[in-house]
């Protein structure tokens, strides 16, 4: 191995050692979001009950059993529960290095470097939800696909059925993860098609299956076992059993129905253009190279990048068709992008270093030294610094403000007064109750959606705040006794972003210059003296 070699492979090493800091650090200091406290709530449930049941609207049960074992080994907490998100986000990067040899040793690191810092990847590696889990089987699922083809020799082979295996247990483990695993299978298999199509390989198919061409009936074989696993691993993770066609189709229903009617009614609605704005904004050197390489590699007619072309493409398509849009899934067509964008700029560096004095050449180094600078500063802010703000565009707006943990603070610090995870509380407003139901896991003796006409006398009580004459907590403050005290806080708060607000400020630190919408909330409590 030459000095160049070590360098390259050097900086490899620095950089995912990088990336499990980046997703390590201060893994439980952000309060959990609405979506992460549901997930969290039925994870605890699974752990202590062993209770699991199926709901398409908080996905599939293989993130809540592998956290749960994760709970029985280490305890349930927030970051135990976003412990194996950030493994496995800062982990993926390492599948890259099966792939160097089709991308190159300076696009495995320049790859590896956007995938460290990347605001996204990053946030959602310190997030409880399935997307990452998604992004690394992507990752596993890709290398399998590549190892298997290069160990095709028209005969079994021991390496081609483990990757095989491998990457149809990944693509069940996807279908098991998240419902959109049933849009990548249907992706794959179009891609498939495609590629049977345009290679004419249908010609003197049916001559061959005739006479059982030994290249045909093996590669035959090799589908049906693929298919076999994937069944038998989806069965598993939905119906407990290794084939339970009816379990299944069961699984696959209420699935499809669910999502077809969110899609109907518009629940998260927006524009086609939904995830380019945010794509331009956090990760803009990996959008412009990564569609420039696209170009560039469908010219040199590059099979691997065409394919990551295809993916990159159809996935942005079909999201932005979908009304049910949410910044998280900007990961999907945001992961091939990365790797096309760092193998053409690992391509293009040799051209850029000698041709620097050129015009073109020193535009591209400068936009590539400027966008990668605020593409790791976009990433600090974000992650570090403006977790909670809810100006920042990849953040849901069902996330809490930061002081919310004060809020859940006071009532463990009230509770301990009294009798502890025992203590009364009365909730009188079941739109905070997703919220609460982790946050109060512990407690047992919760009263929820108390009527405002009850009589309010537990040490801790919890109501909406709402502008106006008269709102939930002022009702609830008229029937209680003087001496409680009054804490307010937020369940969530949000910006309806608008064209204006696209100011220096706001690319710089994310600032409007007015103030969120939010679901206020109000705990009135009883210190004991």
């Amino acid at each position: 191995m030459n000095k160049k070699k070590s360098a390259l492979y050097g900086i490899f090493i620095i950089l995912v050692a990088i990336a499990f800091f980046l997703r390590l650090y201060n893994l439980d200091e952000r309060v959990f979001h609405h979506d992460e406290a549901a997930m969290g709530y039925f994870t605890y449930q699974l752990f202590k009950d062993g209770v699991y049941s199926y709901n398409p609207s908080f996905h599939g049960p293989f993130i809540y059993y592998v956290t749960a074992g994760m709970f029985k080994i280490f305890g349930d907490s927030i970051f135990i529960a976003r412990l194996l998100p950030a493994l496995l986000g800062a982990s993926m990067i390492l599948f890259l290095i099966p792939l160097r040899q089709y991308i190159g040793d300076r696009g495995m690191v320049i790859s590896a470097f956007f995938l460290a810092f990347s605001p996204s990847f990053v946030y959602y590696s310190r997030f409880f939800r399935t997307d990452i889990f998604i992004s690394f089987f992507y990752m596993a699922i890709l290398v399998c696909a590549v190892k298997y083809i290069e160990n095709k020799t028209g005969k079994f082979s021991v390496p081609g059925i483990m990757y095989l295996f491998f990457g149809a247990a990944g693509l069940a483990s996807l279908t098991a993860l998240k419902e959109n695993g049933y849009i990548t299978v249907t992706l794959i298999a179009f891609f498939l098609f495609l590629v049977f199509a345009r290679g004419r390989w249908y010609k003197g198919l049916f001559g061959k299956l005739k006479r059982q061409d030994k290249v045909v009936m093996i590669t035959l074989a090799e589908g049906l076992f693929s298919i076999l696993v994937l069944l038998v691993v989806f069965s598993l993770f939905y119906t407990g059993k290794p084939f339970d066609p009816a379990g299944m189709m069961d699984a696959v229903g209420s699935a499809v129905s669910h999502w077809v009617r969110m899609h109907e009614i518009e629940r998260i609605g927006g524009p086609m253009y939904y995830y380019l704005p945010i794509m331009a904004l956090y990760e803009l050197p990996v959008v412009v190279f990564g569609f420039a390489g696209i170009i560039h590699f469908y010219r040199k007619n590059n099979f691997l990048m065409n394919f990551l072309a295809y993916w990159a493409l159809m996935n942005l398509l079909v999201y932005s068709y979908l009304q049910e849009k949410v910044p998280w899934l900007v990961l999907n067509p945001l992961l091939p992008l990365v790797i096309i964008a760092g193998t053409y700029i690992g391509e293009l560096v040799p051209q850029l270093r000698n041709g620097f004095r050129q015009k073109a050449g020193a535009l591209i180094i400068i936009f590539l030294i400027l966008g990668s600078s605020y593409f790791v500063y976009s990433g600090v802010l974000l992650n570090y610094r403006n977790f909670t703000n809810p100006a920042e565009p990849l953040i849901q707006a069902a996330q809490p403000p930061q002081d919310f943990s004060g809020f859940i603070g006071k009532i463990e610090g009230i509770s301990s007064q009294y009798d502890g995870k025992s203590t009364r509380i009365q909730v009188t407003d079941g739109g905070i109750e997703t919220q609460f139901l982790w946050y109060l896991r512990h407690f047992d003796n919760v009263k929820w959606k108390v009527s405002l006409d009850a009589v309010f006398d537990a040490p801790l009580v919890v109501a909406h705040d709402t502008d106006g004459n008269r709102s939930e907590a002022d009702i609830v403050r008229s029937r209680l006794r003087t001496d409680y005290e009054r804490l307010d806080s937020a369940k969530m708060s949000w910006y309806f972003l608008k064209p204006a607000d696209v100011t220096l400020d706001f690319l710089l630190y994310r600032k409007i210059d007015r103030e969120p919408g939010g679901y206020r909330i109000v705990l009135f409590y009883q210190p004991r003296v």
